[in-house]
Formats: structure tokens, C-alpha cells, sequence
């Protein structure tokens, strides 16, 4: 009896752990590919802007509105981790088109993220 009733317990744990672990795990597969998303939309916008001969200030603001426009309808949007978001913006736009505006290596990406977080407000 004492045996059945400690195998219960344990098929029954074990379950509602794997449970909470796999949802866990979806949301952050799903958050990283829209991080991802946005990120090369944010700096195909951003480095085509500078081609063109736009000032950071005004790249960083074209690109910002350019994706809210596109990513308007994602409901999950306004859940993405700020931090993550910025910190992959800075690695794509340093890696694509960091030499125009004088970023290159880890000081140009914080550097970036810095800046795309302070005129994020």
C-alpha cells in the first residue's frame, strides 16, 4: 500500500514538473525568434537609413517607428525582454553597418545598446 501510494506521488509530480518546464520553454523559443525578428527588421531599416546618408539620431528614429509599424499587430510585442531585444539590435547594426558610425567590436555594441535604450523612452 505504503509503495503504491509513493509511486502516485512521484508519476504525479514528475508530471506536473514536465508540464511547467515544456510551457516554459515555448514561450522563450517563441520570444527569441520575434527578439530575432524584429532585430533584423530593426537593422536592415537602420543600416539603410545611414546608407542613404541619415544621421544616427534620425536612422534610430525612422527604424523604430518603420517596426512598430510592421509589428503593430503581435500581440506579444510589448512582452519582449528590452534588454535582449537592445543588446541584439547592437550586435546586428555594429556587425552590418557599425563602420559608417564609428562602432566596432564590444565597445560599439554597448555603445549602441546604450544609446538605443536611452532614446527607447
Amino acid at each position: 500500500m505504503f509503495f503504491r501510494l509513493l509511486t502516485f506521488i512521484l508519476i504525479i509530480t514528475t508530471t506536473l514538473i514536465g508540464v511547467n518546464i515544456e510551457s516554459l520553454s515555448a514561450a522563450e523559443i517563441d520570444s527569441t525568434d520575434l527578439i530575432n525578428k524584429v532585430s533584423k527588421s530593426y537593422t536592415k531599416k537602420f543600416c539603410n537609413a545611414i546608407g542613404f546618408g541619415l544621421s544616427k539620431d534620425s536612422a534610430m528614429k525612422f527604424s523604430k517607428e518603420e517596426n512598430k509599424q510592421v509589428f503593430k499587430k503581435r500581440k506579444d510585442i510589448d512582452n519582449i525582454d528590452k534588454n535582449l531585444l537592445a543588446e541584439e539590435i547592437a550586435i546586428s547594426v555594429v556587425e552590418k553597418c557599425g563602420y559608417p558610425i564609428n562602432l566596432n567590436g564590444d565597445k560599439g555594441v554597448q555603445e549602441f545598446k546604450n544609446y538605443y535604450l536611452s532614446n527607447d523612452n
